[in-house]
């Protein structure tokens, strides 16, 4: 017999179970028909601005901020009419009394949260078989990887942990001089989100915010692991997937609106990072937005 004695750890969450893990791209015209249960969800804006209802109002949910819904709480989601927004939804059950701290509350996902939400939805296309993008889905069908299972279990807690000490007065100060560190990052990811629709150059970028090109490239490369004109192409086609979505301007219009300097040279960018031509996107989410009717 040894002299040890084992320590039982204490889990502030333990999530039993998952209901659905969802990652929508919305029309701008979206709107579902709202629904009360008895488990947790929580409702990540994750491109663009989506309206949310609960407590028998209408909030407008901001992109990249989250809102969790109590249970038996009746909620609503629709999209402002203006943007088509990319939504996450995550519904699962936790019981610790803990979770009363999110109730009814809004707030801000920081890129620690937005990894968690990133490997949640990579393991469940690889745990389940049903679709992640179909609303009405209210069972998930697994596929017998029972790795990835544990892995979306690990990756709620964490979210939960996250949330709850990022929020935190003392998780405040302890991140303050990492935010002080990404502030010429931030400063980039701004100058490129407002000029979206021109063709910037690493040298564009670097005198607009009067920096060093080496230096631009290297916090490019540790806070997101690819080049700073990479991750413009990036999000130029993800608005290029909103403006699509939302069915105001043809692909020919979008190219120039997103400063291509012609549709060939668009629709080889966005094929190579979406997989499928613009058109083809285009066709697919129409089809899709089809069947939910």
């Amino acid at each position: 017999m040894d002299d040890f004695e084992r320590t039982k750890l204490a889990r502030a969450f333990e999530v039993s179970s998952v209901i659905t893990v969802h990652y929508f791209e919305y029309d701008k015209d979206f709107l579902f028909q709202g629904e009360s249960h008895d488990f947790w969800e929580l409702v990540y804006a994750d491109k663009g601005d989506v309206c949310v209802f609960f407590n028998g109002e209408w909030h407008t949910l901001k992109s990249g901020y989250a809102v969790f819904h109590k249970p038996m709480q009746f909620h609503n989601i629709r999209a402002n009419g203006k943007t088509a927004p990319n939504v996450i939804v995550i519904s699962f059950e936790c019981h610790s009394p803990f979770m009363s701290y999110f109730e009814d509350k809004t707030m801000q996902v920081y890129q620690k949260e937005k990894d968690l939400i990133a490997e949640i939805i990579r393991y469940a296309k690889q745990a389940f078989t049903t679709r992640l993008d179909d609303p009405f889905v209210k069972k998930l069908v697994k596929s017998s990887n029972i790795l990835a299972e544990q892995y979306i279990n690990l990756y709620v807690e964490e979210l939960l942990l996250s949330f709850y000490s990022s929020q935190s007065t003392v998780k405040h100060n302890l991140i303050s001089t990492v935010v002080n560190k990404n502030a010429v990052l931030d400063s980039a990811l701004k100058y490129m989100y407002s000029h979206i629709s021109e063709n910037l150059t690493i040298s564009d970028i670097c005198s607009g915010l009067h920096i060093s090109s080496s230096e631009l490239k290297r916090l490019f490369k540790e806070y997101t692991g690819m080049g700073a004109i990479t991750y413009f192409r990036n999000i130029s086609i993800d608005k290029a997937k909103q403006l699509i979505r939302e069915g105001n301007l043809n692909i020919t219009q979008i190219s120039y609106q997103l400063g291509y300097d012609s549709i060939h040279h668009f629709s080889k960018q966005f094929k190579k990072i979406v997989g499928m031509s613009p058109r083809e996107y285009s066709m697919s989410v129409k089809m899709w937005l089809d069947s939910t009717d």
